[in-house]
């Protein structure tokens, strides 16, 4: 993706020359001439002011008309293709309208020698209403007349302004719905047994990097900017779902853990007793090296119930939050056009 846009178009100027008027002779009532007599001629040198480049086809001449009538008004006319410059927002990303310009004015002459204005008569056109861009739509086009105020002077300038909307149904399915299917898989964590620790860890960790592999993937394209658009905070807000989901599974098996212990001291076995003791033991201190679960040392760790507990309030509570936080996503952002 990049901040500019190419456009052919054909350049109509049109003005009254005094010196090349002709009325006075029994002659044709207009005059078609070859290209190279507009070097010849005084035109007002309107250029495009802030394209990239430009030039006039060549095809397998150079595509200009040149018209001059009775009175002296010429008619000169370049098929020309223009790479112009895109100021794109990207704040609403992938729903995003951007609005790309074309500015006009002569180029080596002020207000004072040249007056630019628009034509009365449909001054801007387009030949095909049905064309198709693969990464937009063309929404419409508007244009306007406004003056430049330079050090050196005032310029009349002739703007164009187009209009396109993002195609965004790749970035839906490529984005939004696979963060919904990590986010999805990572539930399930909460309906695998307390006890399965490796479990839980392989399905958070595939969801976690599922996520940002994903993410990655879609910015890659990306122009870089020092904005947050919406699907930085979307994804933003999957990542800590994935990580308040992490934390739940560590309180449930922190609790796991001081069972076992608990357990394996009140065995009367002397190796039954050992044994459990380690192993327990080991899980303790493995559960210790992860970040601490703010207020679970408020949790007792007298039985497994309260495990299963913690689960299933976590099963009803996470897609509850998951769907809320999703409904004001959607509602702000639909509405900030």
């Amino acid at each position: 993706m990049t901040s500019s846009f190419i456009v052919d178009l054909w350049f109509s100027q049109i003005w009254t020359d005094p010196r090349l008027s002709y009325h006075h002779l029994s002659c044709k009532t207009n005059l078609s001439l070859d290209e190279q007599i507009v070097e010849q001629l005084w035109t007002p040198n309107a250029c495009f002011a802030d394209s990239k480049s430009s030039y006039v086809h060549q095809s397998p001449e150079s595509n200009i008309l040149l018209i001059i009538y009775q009175n002296g008004t010429v008619w000169l006319n370049h098929r020309v293709r223009v790479h112009g410059r895109c100021n794109m927002r990207l704040e609403n990303f992938p729903l995003d309208t951007q609005k790309c310009k074309l500015v006009l004015e002569s180029c080596g002459y002020s207000m004072s020698e040249v007056r630019l204005n628009w034509l009365p008569w449909s001054p801007v056109t387009i030949a095909n209403d049905n064309f198709q861009l693969p990464d937009f739509r063309f929404v419409n086009l508007t244009f306007d007349r406004h003056i430049r105020h330079y050090s050196s002077g005032a310029w009349d300038q002739l703007a164009i302004t187009f209009t396109f909307k993002r195609l965004y149904g790749f970035y839906v399915l490529q984005a939004y719905f696979l963060a919904y299917l990590a986010v999805a898989i990572s539930w399930i964590s909460f309906f695998i047994d307390p006890r399965s620790l490796p479990s839980r860890i392989i399905l958070g960790v595939n969801a976690l990097m599922a996520l940002t592999f994903q993410m990655g993937n879609v910015v890659r394209g990306l122009p870089r900017l020092a904005v947050v658009g919406f699907l930085d905070k979307h994804h933003d807000a999957k990542l800590r779902k994935r990580v308040k989901t992490e934390r739940k599974v560590r309180a449930v098996m922190i609790g796991q853990a001081a069972d076992s212990l608990l357990l394996a001291l009140s065995s009367t076995d002397p190796t039954r007793s050992a044994t459990e003791r380690a192993g327990a033991t080991l899980q303790s201190q493995f559960m210790r090296q992860l970040d601490e679960v703010p207020k679970a040392r408020k949790f007792r760790y007298s039985s497994s119930f309260l495990a299963h507990k913690i689960d299933a309030a976590c099963a009803r509570v996470f897609p509850l939050l998951f769907g809320v936080f999703n409904a004001a996503y959607w509602i702000y952002y639909l509405s900030r056009e």
